[in-house]
């Protein structure tokens, strides 16, 4: 095995018997020993050594079995190469010559009849055509709904100008106002202006009719300069009709406030330093794209008495209303709705002087239009 055997153990050929049914002395059994421990510790050693390896670039070892396999093996592996060399040249094109046409008989070609051809085609006869069965142009609104009359603000109002003379009519209101007694009226509010963006002449009415008597009328005239986006500054005058002739100074500011409330407010100034304030405020909450409830207020106040007119110090009344209308068309809208006002201080005191009521209730029917 490749051991050194103890001293006291022969070292010739012959090994005594006693190894083989091992009975023989100590030494005997630390040889066995020996040899045994040996043969378990020599396969791992063996294992820790590198497998034979051969070289076959070296010309002996070539001509081999082994690497005669190893080298079939690794020319599996490298892909084929293929020598272009032995291929064939590919014959150039001829350069084809250009065509003569000199050569080439062009009277057999009728060149008229192609040309008389083209100019046919070319004409077209527009006298049967019914271009007046075509469909109109549609301008969708904001309804989603499609319009085929879409008022402009102005005649010409497409082509643009920087800044042109507008005007415009607004009937507020024309209605039919029905109370519990036999005095039913007719009552109009309208406005109208003309102007430029800035600069505009204001006119404003207000009239009352009953039983076909004017009861209440009066006009205003106003010059109305825009300050702001949403506010126009007013001054002009007021001139009252009915019930008694009056004439005033105005100052007023007419727009749009926060949250999308339409406000009309003026001081007017009176002979013998009378003077006046009236507030109106309206809201509009679009129920749909064409049905709209419009709830509304009316402040009146004075600081002196006018018996003649029916007018005391103070508050002197206070209206609200509630409309409910429907666009049938963007600029005009009819409605129904309720209104109730009532008359305070030296006002109140005149009517019941007077045996008239300080309150009152109406139910309202009419239209507003705008153009």
């Amino acid at each position: 095995m490749g051991l050194p055997l103890p001293f006291d153990i022969s070292h010739g050929r012959h090994v005594p018997s006693s190894y083989c049914g091992l009975k023989g002395d100590l030494a005997m059994k630390k040889t066995i020993s020996v040899m045994v421990l040996g043969l378990c510790i020599s396969p791992a050693a063996f294992a820790k050594h590198k497998p034979m390896t051969m070289d076959c670039s070296q010309p002996m070892h070539a001509k081999m079995t082994f690497c005669k396999d190893l080298a079939a093996k690794e020319a599996k592996k490298k892909p084929m190469a293929m020598d272009h060399s032995s291929m064939p040249t590919p014959v150039k094109k001829e350069t084809v010559g250009k065509m003569d046409h000199s050569k080439m008989d062009h009277s057999r070609m009728n060149h008229a009849t192609a040309a008389t051809k083209k100019k046919a085609a070319a004409k077209v006869d527009h006298s049967k055509m019914n271009h007046a069965a075509m469909p109109e142009m549609k301008i969708p609104v904001s309804d989603g709904s499609l319009s085929e009359d879409v008022p402009m603000p102005f005649p010409g109002a497409m082509h643009m100008e920087d800044d042109p003379t507008l005007f415009k009519l607004m009937v507020d209101s024309l209605e039919y106002q029905y109370t519990d007694s036999s005095n039913d009226s007719l009552a109009l509010d309208a406005e109208a202006w003309v102007g430029k963006d800035l600069h505009k002449l204001w006119f404003k009415t207000d009239v009352e009719s009953s039983d076909g008597k004017l009861e209440e009328a009066e006009l205003q005239a106003l010059y109305s300069r825009g300050i702001d986006p949403y506010w126009d500054f007013q001054v002009g005058i007021r001139k009252d009709f009915e019930p008694v002739g009056r004439e005033w100074a105005v100052v007023g500011l007419k727009g749009t406030a926060p949250y999308m409330f339409d406000v009309d407010a003026a001081l007017f100034f009176g002979k013998g330093g009378q003077v006046g304030a009236r507030l109106k405020a309206e809201y509009e909450m679009m129920l749909t794209q064409k049905t709209v409830l419009a709830p509304s207020l009316g402040v009146n106040l004075y600081t002196k008495d006018d018996l003649e007119a029916g007018i005391g110090s103070g508050m002197s009344d206070l209206g609200l209303s509630l409309r409910l209308k429907h666009e049938f068309k963007r600029e005009f809208a009819p409605y129904i709705g309720v209104s109730w006002s009532k008359s305070f201080g030296g006002t109140a005191d005149i009517l019941e002087e007077e045996g008239e009521e300080t309150s009152d209730t109406k139910l309202l029917l009419g239209f507003e239009a705008w153009f």
